[in-house]
């Protein structure tokens, strides 16, 4: 029996899905737990560990292009043969797809399975030299071609891909990123008002300056949850978790307190078109605490957005402006109010897994 849907995650799936007494959310499963209620044959590949003797190629494709090709993680016969016996494939983002296109390119053009991939940050990344915007040209369009369709998670991505890659607009689907509204619920009001939340291990965060604004304003309390950050560059005020998704170190239950516990969630970034930042402002925002963010040109869907409304926009990083802007907000319980309840409707009306699994069971079965 051939499997309706195959899903390739990176890692952290499989620990969630066995470990049944621990609850989690589900958006970072792309539809999995929706399809596996309607059809029976829907399987996962995992990313993994192997040795590989043809690792080297690996790194030299990583050179040239700077894009993410680890086939040493995903390329083998047992996945050949999953892919082989699919009959939709899915790659949640454009590192699993990159990775196992080895094994893709024959897959589409022998078996002519349907393919589909998440996008998040690879376009519009600036190359230094030539022979890398070529490489990264030739394989960007290569994944294009093989793909059914491309399924990007942030609006301005979307628009600059568009522009990009024109031939093949058609292939390119805006698909909003979307949260478990369901889990990232609030609960309570008991909100402290001097308490401030960063979450985030993505490389477009910017952690200098989240440890310059915290030095900077010794009168908050922060809780940091990073894994790219050290205990000796922050003082007394905060609060350090370390840990990520795919560790699963801390579970989404935890996150879910630290959010419900927080009066604001900080999101400072570098600027760049991926939509950084994205899950965690959704979650914070259902979760009813406000989030104050670096507005970049990754942004994902500035029509819904609005300063002061139901989120805090700043235009740069700069720690003076931060810091005042964080202190005027704590100090406004109305205004803090008002942004919470527009937060949550934002989320309700906009951002559920509902719509997500409505609009993507339409692209993929029409």
């Amino acid at each position: 029996m051939k499997n309706k849907i195959t899903y390739t995650f990176l890692s952290g799936r499989k620990n969630r899905i066995d470990n049944e007494s621990k609850p989690y959310a589900k958006e970072f499963f792309y539809g999995f737990d929706y399809f596996k209620k309607i059809f029976k044959n829907v399987e996962i590949v995992e990313f993994e560990d192997q040795k590989s003797i043809f690792n080297f190629i690996y790194i030299v494709l990583n050179k040239l292009s700077n894009l993410p090709f680890y086939g040493n993680q995903i390329v083998n016969k047992k996945n050949y043969r999953i892919y082989n016996n699919s009959e939709n494939l899915i790659f949640t983002n454009q590192k699993t797809a990159f990775s196992a296109l080895p094994m893709l390119l024959p897959i589409k053009l022998i078996k002519k399975r349907k393919i589909y991939v998440f996008i998040m940050g690879v376009f519009g990344k600036k190359m230094n030299y030539k022979i890398k915007t070529f490489f990264r040209n030739l394989f960007m369009r290569l994944l294009i071609i093989t793909c059914d369709n491309l399924f990007f998670l942030g609006k301005g991505e979307y628009e600059f891909a568009k522009k990009e890659f024109q031939k093949y607009e058609n292939k390119f689907i805006f698909l909003p990123f979307s949260i478990d509204s369901e889990f990232w619920k609030i609960k309570n009001n008991n909100k402290k008002t001097n308490e401030v939340l960063f979450i985030g291990n993505d490389g477009m965060r910017d952690y200098k300056f989240l440890e310059l604004l915290t030095d900077r304003m010794k009168n908050v309390n922060f809780t940091i949850v990073s894994k790219h950050v050290d205990d000796y560059s922050f003082g007394k005020n905060v609060s350090l978790y370390k840990g990520s998704w795919d560790s699963n170190v801390l579970d989404d239950q935890f996150i879910k307190e630290l959010y419900l516990k927080s009066a604001l969630t900080l999101v400072p970034l570098k600027e760049t078109h991926q939509p950084s930042g994205q899950s965690v402002t959704l979650q914070s925002m259902s979760c009813g605490t406000p989030v104050i963010i670096t507005k970049t040109s990754g942004f994902w869907d500035l029509d819904k957005f609005k300063n002061n409304q139901n989120i805090f926009f700043e235009d740069v990083n700069n720690v003076d402006i931060w810091a005042k802007r964080i202190n005027d907000i704590l100090n406004d319980k109305k205004l803090l109010e008002a942004v919470s309840k527009n937060s949550i409707k934002t989320i309700e009306e906009n951002y559920s897994l509902k719509l997500f699994y409505e609009n993507l069971e339409k692209h993929i079965f029409g």
